[in-house]
Order: structure tokens, then C-alpha cells, then sequence
């Protein structure tokens, strides 16, 4: 075997390993059948979705950002040790670092999946604009995770959130 031969397979071998140890640390698309790791509904409006990617780059999806910061809560995922993305309410497909998004409430409570009416924005501007935001003022992520009871629905009869 000459030596270009040996050098190109150890490059493949070291290529296809290095492929197989990483994972993807960003959001990934919401599929059709793809349901709330929270809730356990299905995920049918974009524009409310949020994720978690976990540092092993395990992703859980939810329906409502509401159900993310409930599961985060619940099982002690904090912004340190784990990412947490949301959709862009205004175009209902960018997703965005929820670290560095602005939130606002609607202030009807179907006018999101588990009734939150949370939604998030890219920036404060928007955020700012939606009528009748029922917090009176654009959050920011760590505001929300402050208070978890300002944007919580009545969830008793909800499945408590467990890790896949």
C-alpha cells in the first residue's frame, strides 16, 4: 500500500469518526408527527414552537414555549447547561436563541396551543408593537423563567414531563 493510499484511509477513517461523535447542537425541524415532550400534543402551529437541545445534542420539542420552561423547570435545565430555542412569532418559521429573544402575552386564551399565549420575537421592537400584550410590556427569557407563574395555565390534569 503506498503511502498516499495510507494517508487518504486514515483521513476517511478519521473523517467518519469524527462524523459519528458529533451531533447537532442547533434546533431542528418540527416533522408532521412530531408531538410536545411536555404536553404530549401534537405540534401543529410553527409559530409557537420552541426546542432544547441538551449538551449531548438531544432536542425535545414543545407545542407552546409555556411547556418548555415547564419541562426545563421540572427537570432543572438551566440556560448554562442547555440551549433553549423558540419560533419567531412574526414570521412563524425563523427559529431563534430564546436567550436573546423578547416575549409578549395574547391576551386570548386559544390563541396558542396550551393556552399560554406566549410568543416570542427577534426583537424588542416587535415584541413591543403587539396589541394588547397582557404583561403590559415586552419580557425578556430570563424574566419568564423568574416567574413561571405569570404565564402558566391551569395544567393539573397535564401529564407530568418526563425526559425520552
Amino acid at each position: 500500500m503506498g503511502i498516499h493510499v495510507r494517508i487518504v484511509t486514515i483521513s476517511l477513517v478519521l473523517l467518519l469518526l469524527t462524523g459519528c461523535k458529533s451531533r447537532s447542537h442547533g434546533p431542528v425541524a418540527i416533522e408532521a408527527d412530531d408531538s410536545c415532550a411536555s404536553c404530549r400534543m401534537a405540534i401543529s402551529e410553527r409559530r409557537y414552537a420552541a426546542e432544547i437541545v441538551d449538551p449531548d445534542g438531544n432536542v425535545y420539542k414543545f407545542d407552546d414555549i409555556a411547556c418548555m420552561l415547564r419541562f426545563a423547570h421540572a427537570h432543572g435545565m438551566e440556560p448554562r447547561t442547555v440551549d433553549f430555542y423558540v419560533t419567531d412569532y412574526k414570521t412563524g418559521k425563523d427559529w431563534m436563541d430564546a436567550r436573546q429573544s423578547y416575549f409578549a402575552g395574547l391576551r386570548s386564551s386559544v390563541s396558542s396551543p396550551m393556552g399560554s399565549g406566549l410568543v416570542a420575537f427577534r426583537n424588542l421592537n416587535d415584541a413591543q408593537q403587539l396589541k394588547e400584550n397582557k404583561f403590559g410590556h415586552a419580557l425578556t427569557f430570563e424574566e419568564l423563567r423568574r416567574d413561571l407563574d405569570a404565564f402558566n395555565t391551569d395544567n393539573r390534569d397535564m401529564p407530568s414531563p418526563r425526559l425520552p
